[in-house]
């Protein structure tokens, strides 16, 4: 039976055609690596497809909320620009949807916390809200971090990576001293304790009187006494 690889749709036989471990399709010899998985402790066929998308996957998307296009216009505004004034007509314009009626009549909807999905928007482009009329209906948005301190920023950046500083070669490190366990040394002070009772427990004798060993006890007589020979 003829199948089709579905990378390079090369027309092979079924028996010469892997199936991937992940999408579960069927491909040629060519378009397959083989690589270990753990949780089935063997190499299994992956696609280049499949493969591709472990070493390098995709970077995640921003999340798409209601005051997004906020963000991105606010975000896009030039560095010299300090004061944006927008109208709740405009914002409304820009996310394509009507304010809520508690923006419309409460300030607090407008406070710069973090805890807001609103305030949020403008907070991450690096802005805030810096007066707001609910009788004209406008709002005011200023700028948290200035063009000069971001020059300044990235000209110190650019002076450091400029400045070469001299070969220092590295410091060798001193190896940490491995401390014994609290087993170990419960062993090593009850073996300590075992000598000493085996030393207190032995009989002590005064002067330089010498116990017969148990080799001389059997060989001779309590009374006699082993005659020393001289090597011939």
């Amino acid at each position: 039976m003829m199948e089709e690889c579905s990378l390079c749709s090369r027309t092979l036989r079924s028996y010469s055609l892997v199936r991937c471990f992940r999408c579960r399709k069927l491909y040629c010899r060519n378009c397959v690596t083989f690589t270990w998985y753990r949780s089935v402790l063997r190499h299994v066929p992956l696609c280049l497809n499949c493969a591709r998308r472990l070493i390098s996957p995709s970077k995640p998307r921003k999340r798409r909320t209601k005051y997004s296009p906020l963000r991105d216009y606010l975000a896009r505004r030039p560095p010299s620009i300090k004061f944006v004034t927008l109208t709740f007509p405009e914002i409304e314009k820009l996310i394509e949807d009507k304010l809520p009626f508690s923006a419309l009549q409460h300030l607090h909807w407008w406070d710069n916390t973090d805890n807001s999905t609103q305030a949020r928007s403008w907070l991450y482009a690096g802005w805030k809200v810096h007066n707001i009329d609910l009788n004209n209906k406008t709002a005011v948005f200023e700028r948290t971090k200035t063009a000069e301190t971001e020059l300044t920023t990235k000209r110190k950046k650019r002076s450091r990576r400029s400045v070469k500083k001299a070969f220092q070669p590295p410091t060798p490190r001193t190896p940490r001293r491995k401390l014994p366990s609290q087993t170990r040394i419960a062993m090593t002070v009850a073996r300590s304790r075992n000598v000493e009772r085996r030393r207190s427990a032995m009989r002590r004798y005064r002067g330089k009187f010498k116990p017969r060993s148990a080799l001389e006890k059997r060989l001779y007589r309590p009374e006699a006494k082993p005659k020393k020979f001289d090597q011939a």
